[in-house]
């Protein structure tokens, strides 16, 4: 297996996690020729504080999805850490357990990139890894402006990857969920199996 030095990491509420999260891990993997792609559920998300469950709901909901792909792997890193997850901990945390010699990439969503001016520590964040903005066909305008925005840093640290229209939202999901609609073809079957199992997602 050809080895490139390059490791993805998708963090997120996964709540619950869904096949557009699996198709944009899959995509940045195969694009970017990532040696393994690290789901990483965030424990006290630090922007989300309503209509979030359990994190060792979501932890195992993130696992039973990503078990089948043998690039796929996940990190509890943010159960053990006190306080809010910020990306940065994060970010140093994998660069001590694999090495400062790899190449890290942050994999999210155009709407994570656009908030990046934001975000705690984010020019010290760019300098540790790269970002991927998973965008819609001819939808990048907005990537790029986040781009310019960050100047030389930017554009050598944030990347684009179009990426098929598929409109899946995880708060559509729980209410699809709450009120007994299908979710099929929409949530892994292992991770409906799993939210029945454990009774997820009621009113």
């Amino acid at each position: 297996m050809k080895l490139t030095g390059r490791i993805g990491i998708i963090g997120g509420t996964f709540n619950p996690i869904h096949l557009g999260h699996l198709m944009i891990a899959e995509m940045a993997q195969e694009t970017y020729e990532l040696d393994r792609v690290i789901f990483v559920p965030a424990y006290h998300p630090p922007h989300k504080h309503d209509d979030v469950i359990d994190a060792q709901y979501r932890y195992e909901m993130t696992a039973a999805a990503v078990m089948d792909n043998p690039k796929f792997t996940i990190s509890d890193v943010e159960f053990k850490r006190e306080g809010p997850s910020y990306t940065v901990d994060t970010i140093k945390y994998f660069r001590s357990q694999y090495g400062e010699d790899k190449e890290y990439y942050f994999i999210a969503g155009t709407d994570t990139i656009q908030d990046l001016p934001n975000w705690k520590y984010i020019h010290e964040l760019l300098s540790l890894c790269h970002f991927i903005g998973a965008v819609r066909p001819d939808g990048s305008a907005a990537i790029e402006k986040i781009i310019e925005y960050f100047g030389d840093l930017g554009r050598e640290r944030i990347h684009l990857l179009e990426v098929p229209l598929m409109q899946l939202s995880a708060t559509d999901l729980r209410q699809r969920l709450r009120t007994k609609r299908s979710v099929r073809y929409m949530i892994p079957k292992a991770v409906v199996q799993y939210i029945a199992q454990h009774d997820i997602y009621k009113k």
